[in-house]
């Protein structure tokens, strides 16, 4: 593959209309500077985003190039593919240094905000639900988990917003929040409940109820509520607060 080192916005431009992970892409885009690789200069076939650590695929497999765009992906990396039609050379070539992951990807259209409301449950004595301010930031499970992956180049406060779930003394049990730096109308929201030895807080509807506050707070602001789900918690969650499933792909992990 070669690497393009000039007229980066023209390729940057295919990417936006990426069906999955756009949020991540546009994040990307402005904040990290990307690399770019072709199969070949003049009217390529194939196109490689990378952004630590993932590579985005641009096009259909071809026996022609496979090796080439395969040989980029390095340990320890994430491989997301415009077309689901990877998965089969993908699967063939790694064989068991590769774990699939499939994901959905879920409309927002069909939101009702007084049904959202409506999910919401009874948070338990000595927890409660607050909106994420600075001093949620510094540790714990937002830092760990969003602020040092996808807040290095940007403030979590001007370019994200969320709910934290704490108990009484301030500790984060957990959260629902904007998962990259908010560039355009649509956020994606990532929730989690339980961290370390704060597990019993799952299962009592939290993650639910965390979600309804942030979906309200992203339609006030007059965002879209993206849900791209990683797992089948995740995908009842959004099933139960009235998102409609849209896509099936895969991400694929090289080990």
């Amino acid at each position: 593959m070669i690497e393009i080192k000039n007229n980066l916005v023209e390729y940057y431009q295919l990417f936006r209309s990426y069906e999955v992970f756009q949020n991540y892409i546009k994040y990307a885009i402005r904040d990290l500077s990307p690399q770019i690789f072709v199969e070949k200069e003049e009217n390529p076939q194939c196109i490689v985003f990378y952004s630590y650590p993932a590579f985005f695929i641009f096009g259909e497999p071809s026996k022609q190039y496979n090796e080439n765009v395969f040989s980029l992906f390095t340990k320890d990396s994430w491989i997301i593919a415009s077309s689901n039609a990877w998965k089969q050379a993908i699967q063939d070539h790694f064989k068991d240094d590769v774990q699939i992951h499939p994901r959905v990807q879920f409309s927002s259209s069909s939101l009702k905000l007084d049904y959202i409301r409506s999910q919401r449950r009874n948070i338990p004595t000595g927890l409660s639900i607050v909106p994420i301010e600075a001093k949620h930031l510094t540790k714990g499970m937002i830092y760990d988990d969003v602020i040092t992956k996808f807040y290095t180049q940007s403030d979590f406060l001007s370019n994200g917003f969320g709910f934290a779930l704490i108990n009484d003394q301030g500790v984060c049990h957990g959260f629902s929040l904007t998962n990259y730096p908010i560039v355009g109308h649509e956020i994606e929201l990532y929730v989690r409940v339980g961290y370390e030895s704060y597990q019993h807080n799952r299962l009592q509807g939290m993650g639910t109820t965390l979600c309804t506050y942030f979906i309200e707070e992203a339609l006030k602001r007059g965002y879209v509520p993206i849900w791209d789900s990683a797992n089948d918690i995740s995908t009842h969650i959004a099933k139960k607060l009235g998102y409609k499933e849209e896509k099936v792909w895969f991400m694929y992990h090289h080990l």
